[in-house]
């Protein structure tokens, strides 16, 4: 009797084991196979916030990233089975237009436009930049679970979320120069943000660098340019770091890294202007060849 329920409970313990081993099995194998997806959401994630409040802080100043328009234009295309006399003709083609066998089609053509970097004595646009915040804020509510799943620090998440109703609220009272401020202040917690396991040291200093830029821009609203510059100094540290590492020579990448330090140096040079104007023009610059490496 005695060996028949040991060998009973045995039974039950080997297969509670195997129930178990199944169930840690299928648990490893699950977070194998999310741990991709997180990453790649973290990396959209990244972008998006990278994109919204790069627009949003240099719509303060009416800058905008883009060197070129796209211009549409009509025109109107006549032919017609007589080729001579065509000058002569163009008037009496245009009165008898219906009754001719002249054939008149539509054709768009495009063209670029290259706009001013610097819109001056523009007023900002409060109202839409007051309205984009709070679609950042609506799907910040979204991105906060991603990153807590991801383990990342939850007093940089909080900050961030507080940070945000501070920037708000400042743009509410119209206060350019805070408002600035916190919006730099938003961005630099991207590289906070940014998932350790994908393994890009690139990607993940070229973020770094453009916070200091950002950082850079927003002292320019109170032209403290002592400021400006120990934060450019800080993205050129950076960036030269990136040009002297041998492990990076190989990386297609590195023509673009090159010339995103040799437009840092432009840009801390041009600080001797104390002009924004130009130190705008040159920030520019820095930004759009930093976007293409990341």
């Amino acid at each position: 009797m005695g060996n028949k329920f040991l060998n009973t409970t045995s039974k039950i313990i080997i297969i509670l084991a195997i129930i178990s081993g199944i169930i840690f099995t299928f648990s490893i194998l699950s977070s194998a196979k999310e741990s991709p997806n997180q990453t790649n959401r973290n990396k959209e994630e990244i972008s998006y916030l990278d994109t919204k409040l790069l627009s949003l802080i240099n719509y303060l100043n009416n800058i905008d990233l883009q060197n070129y328009k796209v211009v549409l234009s009509k025109v109107e295309t006549t032919s017609s089975s007589s080729n001579s006399s065509e000058k002569e003709q163009q008037s009496n083609d245009q009165e008898d237009s219906a009754e001719s066998g002249t054939d008149s089609k539509e054709k768009t053509l495009s063209k670029m436009e290259q706009e001013t970097i610097i819109k001056e004595n523009q007023e900002v646009d409060w109202k839409s930049i007051e309205g984009e915040l709070e679609i950042l804020c609506s799907t910040w509510s979204s991105i906060v679970l991603d990153l807590y799943d991801l383990g990342i620090n939850s007093d940089d998440i909080l900050n961030f979320s507080n940070d945000l109703d501070e920037a708000i609220i400042n743009v509410k009272n119209k206060d350019k120069a805070i408002s600035c401020m916190y919006l730099a202040k938003l961005y630099s917690y991207l590289p906070k943000f940014l998932d350790k396991n994908l393994g890009d040291e690139i990607k993940a200093k070229a973020l770094e660098t453009k916070t200091y830029i950002v950082n850079a821009y927003a002292f320019a609203e109170t032209k403290n340019w002592n400021k400006m510059e120990t934060e450019i100094v800080k993205a050129e540290n950076l960036l030269v770091g990136l040009v002297n590492d041998a492990n990076l020579v190989d990386d297609e990448r590195k023509y673009n890294i090159n010339k995103a330090y040799i437009l840092t140096e432009e840009l801390k040079n041009s600080l001797s202007t104390q002009d924004t104007g130009i130190f705008y023009v040159k920030y520019k610059n820095v930004l759009e060849q930093l976007n293409i490496i990341d």
